[in-house]
């Protein structure tokens, strides 16, 4: 009986290490380049595995710098591709994976953008985004990793899991969605009805008190605080509040669970 105990591990182990790869010592590749673009230039990043910075410069092109990194040895790297190319207006930034995909191997960028270029969409896994002093109406998606956000001309969007979502200083916001961790949000206008959700996790936002919008706040096991913000209220609990800034309009749909929702007067210059 032993034996066959013994027998069924060692069978097991090898599973295991079949579908998740060997791993040993990380290995890294380093990649950097320029890319040519202008005013009409629209910028995308897909990766996987890694995280993406994202920074404007006032520089003439966008500068590329990336590394691979891989616990699954050479194979691992060399399966791992960055992908840049001109798609019309688009300028795309891709990590393409060879063959079975491992958790062990990734590509982490950091990723330079003239200030009058524009991005739109960055996704990766696995991994944090930031972004700052850019233009564009963005759009992030992550999973377990953090995004922060600051001086954005355009409207921001953001989708993660099991992290933290920071915005600051942006034009304005799109749906901004995680789990299990906080949302720091500044509010200056919405240009359509808006859901922020978590759970498990404090929402604090800071609204321009200047514009209309009805806002909907909805928690559990904990309460809903206002500070600055004038609303006519239809209804107010503890855990549910839903009113009207100034003469109502869009909504702002927030939700958490087990955590407080606070609502600040944004102070504008």
């Amino acid at each position: 009986m032993k034996s066959e105990s013994f027998v069924i591990v060692i069978l097991n182990l090898l599973l295991i290490g079949t579908i998740s790869g060997c791993i040993g010592p990380e290995m890294t590749e380093s990649f950097n380049r320029e890319y040519p673009v202008n005013p009409q230039t629209i910028v995308r990043v897909s990766s996987i595995n890694g995280g993406i910075t994202i920074t404007g410069w006032a520089g003439d092109s966008v500068s590329v710098s990336a590394v691979k990194h891989s616990r699954s040895g050479e194979d691992g790297l060399r399966n791992l591709n960055i992908s840049v190319s001109q798609l019309g207006n688009y300028l795309v930034i891709e990590t393409k994976y060879t063959g079975q995909l491992l958790m062990q191997s990734g590509v982490d960028y950091s990723i330079k953008i003239p200030f009058n270029t524009t991005i739109d969409s960055l996704t990766t896994t696995n991994g944090g985004i930031q972004v700052s002093n850019v233009k564009g109406n963005l759009s992030t998606v992550s999973s377990n990793g953090a995004i922060t956000i600051e001086n954005v001309n355009g409207i921001v969007s953001v989708t993660t899991s099991n992290a933290h979502i920071d915005i600051q200083n942006v034009t304005g916001i799109g749906n901004l969605r995680t789990s299990n961790a906080a949302v720091d949000t500044e509010i200056q206008s919405i240009s359509s009805d808006v859901d922020i959700e978590t759970s498990n996790g404090a929402v604090t936002v800071y609204i321009n008190p200047l514009f209309n919008a009805t806002l909907e706040m909805t928690t559990s096991n904990a309460d809903i605080q206002l500070q600055g913000i004038a609303l006519n209220t239809s209804l107010l609990e503890d855990t549910h509040v839903i009113g009207a800034l100034g003469s109502g309009g869009k909504k702002i749909d927030i939700r958490t669970s087990n955590a407080h929702i606070y609502v600040y007067k944004l102070e504008t210059p």
